[in-house]
């Protein structure tokens, strides 16, 4: 993801803080994915229960997930997001000691905490363990062809 510096061929540093920006941005997205989902879990139409909370836990944690490891270029990348959300969402799980609880023990709390949970794992099960950063030429990193060496 990061363009390499055209002198050393090293990552530039400018590309490296747009990585670093940009993955930020989805570990915060992240948190709010999980706040959202948790206080949506208990959500009623017309007095009917729709699984909304559900939905955004699945959806929003394989895009991010996803997101992420495209990011970063690594499972790792993937695994970030999933585990942040799993941490807030266990978070509003619990009771405080005032008594303030966003999602209940219940069906609908239990397979938002769930299905959450294994989107997140399957998206970072899925993404590569690590990508080639530059494609090579047959050859390998030097020339496509023989002599042909810039500078000679």
């Amino acid at each position: 993801m990061s363009d390499p510096d055209p002198a050393t061929g090293e990552p530039s540093t400018r590309s490296s803080v747009r990585v670093a920006a940009t993955y930020l941005l989805v570990l915060v997205l992240s948190v709010e994915l999980a706040v959202w989902g948790a206080f949506t879990v208990l959500l009623r139409v017309g007095g009917q229960p729709v699984p909304l909370g559900i939905a955004v836990a699945v959806v929003g944690n394989v895009v991010l997930g996803t997101w992420g490891g495209r990011v970063l270029g690594r499972r790792a990348g993937a695994i970030g997001p999933g585990l942040v959300w799993l941490v807030v969402a266990l978070q509003l799980a619990s009771t405080r000691p005032e008594g303030d609880l966003v999602v209940v023990s219940g069906l609908r709390g239990f397979a938002f905490l769930i299905a959450g949970a294994v989107a997140a794992l399957t998206v970072a099960l899925r993404s590569p363990a690590r990508r080639d950063p530059a494609p090579r030429g047959p050859a390998g990193p030097g020339p496509a062809t023989p002599g042909a060496c810039p500078g000679r």
